[in-house]
């Protein structure tokens, strides 16, 4: 049997078709558990200037004012 993904299936169907059947058998608190397991760990890979900016895109200054977090100034 041949190991490489490259010759015997295309790489990316075969990783879409497996990540289905992994959510498929998740229920939603597992699901929930995941996702935020991993939008810690990616975030955590951003510096502080990179986190501030990707808050502030997406939720604007109020995140930091309805959070009580004060910016250190830059």
């Amino acid at each position: 049997m041949n190991n490489n993904i490259r010759e015997w299936a295309d790489r990316q169907s075969v990783l879409e078709m497996y990540a289905e059947v992994i959510m498929d058998s998740m229920d939603m608190k597992t699901m929930e558990q995941f996702v935020f397991d991993t939008l810690c760990e990616n975030l955590s890979l951003y510096d502080d200037k990179e986190l501030i900016t990707e808050i502030r895109d997406t939720y604007g200054n109020e995140f930091f004012t309805e959070n009580e977090i004060e910016l250190p100034e830059v």
